[in-house]
């Protein structure tokens, strides 16, 4: 890789991880591009203080660690994509994807929500991302068998969750999956056609299941486990979507 293409990606991967958090900051507050705002005394952030000092102009708060992880993995994850190229995209079409992509699954871990602005433009984005990838009929296809098959498992792990608490006698409030999840294996599904859908469901079960068992073990080790706790769904579903991408 050439030094003057590496600066490129390096910038472009930081352009990324900005964008993300900003995003990130202000579409779940408002639900709208609006000027960012201070977590920490709600002042709004000037384009100085929120791109260039980086703190804020009224309580000197710094960001949170969140910015300077996303930006970083932007980067690297810019420099990768260059590498390995994603499906049949150049670097400069895969762009937007990521951007998408690292945008739910921020908020998702953040916020434990799937925004319907954001699924509304997953439906239209990765439609048309999987109709140039591989065409309309395997795209709306598999779509559809995302959606419909994320439903089930949502209802199941209602019926489930309903079952088990019975049986313990005691309300269950927390589900396994919200159902942003349903949409969001809806345009993942889009993104990777059929039958490939499955295969993202299978590897996001399998990492997921694995998450869990590690997140349980250390919980215990420290002493602060409790039962039923939530985890993000989303990101096991995006990294299933991509492992399929380097693997088929």
């Amino acid at each position: 890789m050439a030094t003057i293409n590496l600066i490129i990606y390096i910038i472009v991967g930081g352009f990324i991880g900005v964008l993300i958090n900003y995003l990130a900051d202000v579409l779940p507050l408002t639900r709208k591009f609006t000027m960012p705002v201070c977590p920490n005394c709600s002042a709004l952030h000037s384009l100085r203080s929120y791109l260039i000092s980086f703190k804020c102009q009224q309580c000197g708060k710094f960001p949170s660690k969140r910015s300077l992880i996303v930006t970083s993995l932007s980067i690297i994850i810019s420099i990768l994509v260059a590498l390995f190229p994603f499906g049949r995209l150049n670097f400069w079409f895969t762009v937007p994807l990521i951007v998408f992509l690292g945008l739910i699954l921020v908020i998702d871990i953040e916020h434990r929500v799937v925004l319907i602005e954001t699924s509304i433009a997953g439906l239209v984005l990765l439609f048309i991302y999987g109709v140039v990838l591989q065409g309309f009929v395997n795209t709306f296809i598999g779509g559809v068998s995302g959606f419909l098959i994320m439903l089930f498992i949502y209802y199941f792990g209602i019926f489930f969750s309903k079952i088990l608490g019975k049986i313990r006698k005691q309300k269950i409030d927390e589900v396994a999956l919200g159902f942003g999840d349903v949409y969001v294996c809806g345009f993942l599904g889009f993104l990777t056609g059929w039958p490939f859908i499955i295969g993202t469901i299978v590897l996001a079960i399998i990492t997921s299941g694995i998450f869990a068992l590690l997140f349980v073990v250390i919980k215990l080790i420290r002493k602060e486990y409790q039962a039923f706790s939530a985890i993000p769904y989303t990101p096991f579903l995006i990294l299933g979507a991509i492992a399929i991408f380097y693997v088929q």
